[in-house]
């Protein structure tokens, strides 16, 4: 579960007071706020497409990249078996490493950038599961050691990866109105799937054409990509039209604030406060929390061994069963 503002697209956010806390080593991960211009709304309102679609785009595809440091372990299995001799069970806890830590990151790294500069969150993030990732890459083996630094690293990774959607999310949310909300988030929605679709091709060019087919190009070429556009994507645009002096959303297409913010802002509630109250006191989300554990039981399980079944058991060559995997991210 997230911190209210990173769910569903509820923007509520923390008192001012907490917001400007924070380790100045990552000040960049702070939010910018800055006086509202002395323009029109509509003159404003003309000037909110531009820094929007860049911090959309960053948020987009630094999310979508994120799967092509994710899914490329799922791609790589079978050549991981013949290289270095995996068995299932290896594969499996390195798997469940990602599974542990990514869920655990889900709430507490999600609680520590709620009330921050979220736009900023997924690039960074991405830079630090790309370091992971090119660490997985060197610590690739058959020993024990290798296995549980690959579980280490994998995991790690994971948990970099956490606060991706969630960010995400809260980005769109503070730069959308509530009635186009769902159509923008509807379109980023496409970006995991396009990510996953795109992680075979991406890691199999690493291999085959920069690393004489090993399959540790299948990690390397991948996190170079994700350094890459991690590092862009801290350059341009910002969590909130507020950041440019624009207003809020709200303000922008004459909408009302939400019920939860003018409760949180009149009550000046804590971030903890508005954890309990409009997160765990909520049945719809422990309603949808309890339906995503068995919808994910499904996806995670075709998800993760589609390749490996079709490969070892159907006795399909590599690139059939990698062209299902690739097809269900397609089909999703």
């Amino acid at each position: 579960m997230f911190p209210v503002s990173l769910i569903l697209g509820i923007a509520v956010s923390a008192p001012k007071s907490e917001l400007s806390k924070g380790n100045t080593m990552l000040n960049f991960l702070n939010q910018v706020r800055k006086p509202t211009l002395d323009l029109p709304v509509e003159e404003r309102r003309k000037m909110w497409f531009k820094p929007f679609m860049q911090s959309y785009l960053v948020v987009f595809i630094g999310y979508m990249t994120m799967y092509l440091i994710r899914k490329n372990f799922n791609v790589a299995q079978n050549d991981m078996i013949d290289t270095y001799g995996l068995s299932m069970t290896d594969l499996g806890l390195i798997g469940l490493g990602f599974s542990i830590t990514y869920g655990i990151g889900k709430t507490v790294v999600s609680y520590f950038a709620d009330g921050k500069n979220t736009k900023q969150f997924l690039p960074f993030m991405l830079i630090l599961s790309a370091l992971c990732m090119l660490g997985f890459s060197a610590s690739m083996g058959a020993g024990g050691a290798s296995l549980y630094m690959m579980i280490a690293f994998y995991g790690l990774s994971g948990f970099f990866q956490s606060t991706g959607g969630p960010s995400s999310y809260s980005t769109i949310t503070k730069w959308t109105p509530r009635s186009r909300r769902g159509t923008y988030l509807g379109m980023w929605n496409l970006s995991h799937n396009v990510g996953g679709a795109g992680a075979a091709g991406v890691a199999l060019f690493g291999a085959d054409y920069l690393f004489d087919g090993h399959v540790v190009g299948m990690f390397v070429f991948p996190s170079i990509i994700a350094l890459i556009v991690g590092f862009i994507g801290l350059r341009y645009g910002s969590d909130s039209p507020e950041a440019y002096g624009l207003g809020t959303a709200e303000e922008l297409f004459c909408e009302e604030a939400s019920e939860e913010d003018r409760g949180a802002e009149e009550n000046e509630m804590t971030k903890r406060e508005i954890f309990v109250e409009y997160v765990l006191k909520n049945k719809v989300i422990w309603l949808l929390c309890f339906a995503n554990i068995f919808l994910y039981i499904v996806r995670i399980g075709i998800d993760q061994w589609s390749t490996v079944y079709a490969y070892k058991e159907l006795h399909l060559s590599k690139d059939v069963a990698i062209s299902g995997f690739t097809l269900f991210e397609v089909g999703a």
